[in-house]
């Protein structure tokens, strides 16, 4: 059976569903603190990188065609929209979430667990006999890109919820770092393997002359490029706001 066109669509009806419900949830915790512009741009392009990603021909090409088209749809719904979306929320919206989700929440948002958890998912689901077997069945496909997303979103959590505060900034510093570095062998092993690690794409048509190896080259470049720019964004903010900090408890000293 030939695959479709690279330019078709393709749909995923369950993640429409969910960011309809997130959406819809959103209009509800809005009733307790109306949430700035920037926040509701936020969070809808948080909203839009999942349903995009999951929902237009970058999911026909991921799914029949290019390792580098699926590898961009898993950081887009991993790294991306996690974060944005946890930003989108307000402070009292962050803290009726916590509230409703209890102590599971609280668990699993704690960063000893947190971090993990995402480590886990990450390379678990970018195992060579998982990820092909979840290309040839849709639901299991499925629930990567739910993983990725739940794991992404108990991840940044800790690191943008500051209703209560969690963990320190230095702390979340070393956190950040410490994920950062622990990530980086996926897409270091992808960069320079001569070998494809994923049998499915090396029998998938292949698009733009990449040879399956070119193709998980370019991928692993892509996702280490990606998560070196959202890290030092990251790291980048709480180290200026770990030197403010410091600016300020120095003033305090000065001014006994």
């Amino acid at each position: 059976m030939n695959p479709p066109a690279w330019y078709s669509f393709s749909f995923e009806p369950l993640f429409l569903a969910l960011g309809a419900a997130a959406v819809y949830g959103y209009v509800r915790l809005a009733r307790f603190e109306r949430p700035s512009s920037i926040r509701v741009a936020i969070f809808s392009t948080s909203i839009g990188l999942i349903a995009i990603s999951l929902n237009s021909p970058l999911e026909t090409i991921a799914i029949h065609y290019l390792l580098v088209a699926h590898l961009l749809q898993n950081v887009m719904i991993a790294d991306w929209a996690p974060p944005l979306l946890v930003l989108g929320l307000t402070p009292s919206m962050r803290e009726i979430v916590a509230r409703h989700g209890g102590r599971a929440l609280a668990l699993l948002t704690r960063p000893r667990v947190a971090l993990p958890l995402w480590l886990a998912v990450w390379y678990g689901v970018h195992l060579p006999q998982f990820y092909d077997y979840a290309l040839r069945h849709p639901l299991l496909l499925n629930v990567e890109h739910g993983a990725l997303i739940f794991a992404g979103l108990v991840f940044w959590w800790p690191v943008f919820s500051r209703e209560p505060q969690r963990i320190s900034t230095p702390l979340q510093l070393a956190y950040l770092g410490a994920a950062y570095a622990g990530s980086a062998f996926l897409s270091l092993a992808l960069i320079f393997s001569g070998r494809a690690f994923y049998g499915f794409y090396e029998h998938a048509p292949r698009l733009l002359g990449l040879s399956p190896v070119k193709d998980q080259n370019l991928g692993g470049i892509l996702m280490n490029a990606e998560q070196m720019i959202v890290f030092f964004a990251a790291l980048s903010y709480f180290l200026l706001r770990l030197l403010g900090e410091e600016e300020e408890a120095q003033q305090a000293l000065e001014g006994r």
